[in-house]
């Protein structure tokens, strides 16, 4: 089962400005290494940046141009819609805050270390594991949540 990702307006928003910001610096300093760092902030970004998901046996693969990453919902405890309190206290540790999507790992006040695969945070979905508490945002996700039902149907999915 296929889910796809798109951006919601901050993440739209945060990207165009910082690629004509980037432009601008380029553009103003007429500097070589500036400009080849610019390109690779901006090349990175993208690729890492989550295109969809797909459920693949126990596992969720987000789809990627870079490499994609498998999360494994083995001994999965939780899948629920993202409320705000669970983006409460939210620091990134090491990832993208908006730059094409939400992606890496960050803490929040209630959900503790987690990891994003996410590009519309309103789209949010929990997903706690015995192992990993990760966050998905396909664009359809009271179906996600059904299919992460028939993957685990021990599951107790949250509303």
């Amino acid at each position: 089962m296929k889910f796809s990702a798109c951006y919601d307006r901050t993440t739209k928003i945060i990207s165009i400005v910082v690629c004509l910001g980037l432009l601008a610096i380029v553009a103003s300093v007429h500097n070589l290494v500036v400009a080849g760092l610019s390109l690779l902030v901006l090349l990175v970004s993208f690729a890492w940046s989550p295109r969809g998901y797909m459920l693949d046996g126990r596992s969720v693969l987000v789809q990627r141009l870079a490499r994609n990453a498998r999360i494994p919902l083995e001994h999965i405890q939780e899948a629920r819609k993202a409320t705000p309190d669970d983006f409460r206290g939210c620091i990134k540790l090491f990832g993208s805050g908006g730059l094409f999507g939400y992606y890496g790992l960050f803490s929040t006040s209630k959900l503790g270390r987690c990891t994003w695969y996410m590009t519309n945070r309103s789209a949010g979905i929990v997903v706690i594991t015995a192992g990993k508490t990760a966050l998905f945002s396909p664009d359809q996700p009271e179906e996600f949540l059904a299919a992460l039902r028939t993957v685990s149907p021990e599951l107790s999915l949250g509303r």
